[in-house]
This record gives C-alpha cells, structure tokens and sequence, in this order.
C-alpha cells in the first residue's frame, strides 16, 4: 500500500480562539479541494498532522471535530497529531493509504441503480454545489441565535457528551413542545446550527428542544435510535418540569433525523417504558426523511453506519415497523430532490397509510435538501407543523 500526502494552509487574522477555528476550517476545506481536483477517494484518509502556533489546535477537541465533519462527514483520520509553529497559520497534512477502497460493482443494486448511480441520487452535498456554505451561514447563524434566546443549553439525557439537547422554554406552561432531530448523513451536524429554523415556533408560542446524539462512526445507527429513544423518554417524564403538554408533542427530523423521527414514531413504547403511552407522540414532521435502509448499505460511507448486512439495514428500516395508533403524520421533500428521496416518502406513506388516516406528502416548491428546511422557520414547513398541531375539524 503506498502512502501519499495533501497540504493545506490558511492564514491568521488574528490571535482568538473564533479565529484559530475559522483558519482550521479553511484548511480542511482547501483539502477536499484538493481531493476533487487529484480524485481521491476519503475512505484513504489515514492520519492528519495539524500545525498551529503553539501547537493550541487540538483536531480531536469537539470544535475542530465538528467542522471537520462539516466538510467530510464521518472520513475521519485514525491517527492525529499537532505540532507547533510560529507562523501565524493553520497547516494540515494529509496522509493518504492509496489502494484502501475497492472498486463498486458495475451492475444493479436497487431500483435497477448501480452503486455510482445510487451514491449520485442520494448525495443530498453533491446536489448543492455551496453546500458548505449553507453550513457555514447555518452554524455563525446559530451562534448569534443562541445568545439572543432564553435558553437551557446541554441539558443531557444520557451519560455520554452527545447525549444532550438545547431546552428553549415557552413564556406560558402547557404549550406544545416541539422536538427537533437534525440531519448529516448520521455522521455529521449539530444541534446548534439549526436553533434559527425554530424561530417560527417561538414565536407561536412552543417550546422546543433540539436534540444531539452520538454520531458515526464511533456510534452505529442503532446507538443513535437509542439515543433519540432516551431523548424523547426524558422529556416526556419531565413535561411538566419543563412546562410543555405531554399530549402535544410533535417530533420534526430532516433526513437522516426523519429517520431517526420516524423510528420514534413506530417505537413499542409501553415495551420499552411501562410508564410510557403506546403513543406519546401526537404528530410528525418527517423532512427528506431515510425510512428504507438498504440503499444506504451501497454508499461510499456505509461501512460508517453500521450496516453490515441486509438484515440489520431491514431492522433499522422504519418502513417496516407499525406505526404509533393515531399519529398524524406530514412528510416533506424538497422539489429539486432527487425521485429516490421523493419515493423514500411515498413509499412510507403507502405503507404506513394502512395504519394511520390523512398522510400529507408534500414537494416544497423551489427547494433543494438543505434550503427546504429554512421554510421551517417561516415558510411551508412551519405552515404544515402548525396544521399536524391544530385540531382536528
């Protein structure tokens, strides 16, 4: 196996921690630059050398973690190391293992798609050429609208660091509570990022939790249903501590965090939790949602999520569990999605349509993956939150 390296720099404006982060940043995101341009593939990724003055940037430190997974997602070096330096610049040096991807079959996998063709209609990033830009705006967005927000930040629900949400608090008691599940492949993304899209919500007067859990690799898909699972318990025991109506509880997720939402949707809760209803949920807002599984094991980065089989894809495919009784249900996708994301919902809808009454499947117009949920904030998404919520007549 031969062993090559990529470089990337970018320089310091300043002395402060945001800028040392944003130098980092840059950085990473000159080396997938430079992965496009050579063709590489980031399943070579091996070990990553970051040189900063005073050797201060840490990239195991969950800052640098998270935007590094901005730009790569779950590609993650197996080896770290820092060193110092007294120019004023961020320099990471790439290790590359050449020879450590295999090459995908040429011949039809699902819907008559070979694996390339399935990579291309689910790569909800390389649809939106300034996709990292989007991140960029969502995450300096979600900074200025926590610290303009009453809110209880971190509050976990389980041991691990992951294991937390953002609580932002109704100025009346008994309101519906509005539980956000964010998206990134499974691997990447954060709470924080999206706290603007909740804005529509506040305003209407809900309360809204945004919630973290353990991302891939070093978590699989079943640690991270989990960890919604433990999510959603805390809240619905502690609904009155947190002023929120256990009957009114709707859960939103955005693509891998629909699946995750649906997961919540079909879960056995009375198996799990005897104190628990069989539905706690009253409604879902599931948005360019993942419900079956088995297309996901012929991604580049599925041996990052724990599909090891066609069976355990199955297991943790929503599409074939029961719905909770009485759920109301909105499944959204962006109209310039691809029809594969389009029939992930159809198809869900088709299935769990034997269950449960009035299943809206909508295409938001002029939308692509990302930009459909800036319309939760004030656009169709809070439109049709707002509706699953109303009473019935």
């Amino acid at each position: 196996m031969t062993t090559t390296t990529l470089r990337a720099e970018s320089a310091l404006h300043d002395d402060t921690a945001a800028a040392m982060l944003d130098a980092y940043r840059e950085a990473v995101v000159a080396l997938l630059g430079r992965f496009k341009a050579e063709r590489r593939s980031p399943a070579e990724i091996s070990r990553l050398t970051v040189t900063s003055p005073g050797g201060c940037l840490d990239p195991c430190d969950p800052a640098c973690d998270r935007l590094w997974r901005e730009v790569f997602g779950g590609f993650k070096p197996v080896e770290f190391m820092t060193e110092s330096a007294s120019a004023p610049r961020v320099t990471l040096t790439l290790a590359l293992d050449q020879g450590a991807t295999a090459s995908p079959r040429d011949e039809p996998v699902w819907h008559g798609l070979t694996p390339a063709e399935v990579n291309a209609a689910y790569s909800a990033r390389a649809a939106v050429p300034d996709h990292l830009d989007i991140f960029a705006r969502w995450r300096k967005a979600g900074e200025r609208f926590l610290a303009a927000h009453e809110v209880q930040q971190d509050q976990a629900y389980g041991d691990a660091p992951e294991q937390c949400l953002d609580f932002f608090p109704a100025s009346r008691p008994d309101v519906p509570l509005l539980v956000f599940i964010h998206g990134g492949y499974w691997q990447a993304m954060d709470k924080a990022e999206h706290a603007p899209l909740i804005e529509g919500h506040l305003d209407a007067g809900w309360a809204v939790a945004l919630l973290n859990y353990r991302l891939c690799p070093e978590a699989t898909i079943t640690d991270q249903v989990e960890d919604v699972r433990l999510a959603l318990r805390h809240l619905w025991h502690r609904a009155e501590r947190y002023g929120v109506d256990r009957s009114r509880i709707q859960v939103c997720g955005h693509s891998a965090g629909g699946h995750l939402g649906a997961c919540l949707a079909s879960t056995d809760w009375p198996a799990l939790d005897p104190a628990m209803p069989a539905a706690p949920l009253h409604s879902a807002l599931l948005v360019s949602g993942l419900f079956e599984l088995e297309p996901m094991r012929h991604m580049s980065f599925s041996h990052l999520l724990g599909l090891p089989d066609a069976d355990t894809a199955r297991a943790l495919s929503p599409m074939f569990d029961t719905p909770n009784p009485g759920l109301r249900l909105h499944l959204a996708v962006g109209a310039q999605e691809s029809e594969e994301f389009y029939w992930q919902s159809r198809a869900l809808a088709e299935r769990w349509g034997a269950d449960l009454e009035g299943i809206a499947v909508s295409r938001v117009p002029g939308t692509h993956h990302f930009s459909v949920m800036e319309t939760l904030a004030d656009g169709e998404l809070l439109a049709a939150s707002r509706a699953l919520m109303a009473p019935r007549g």
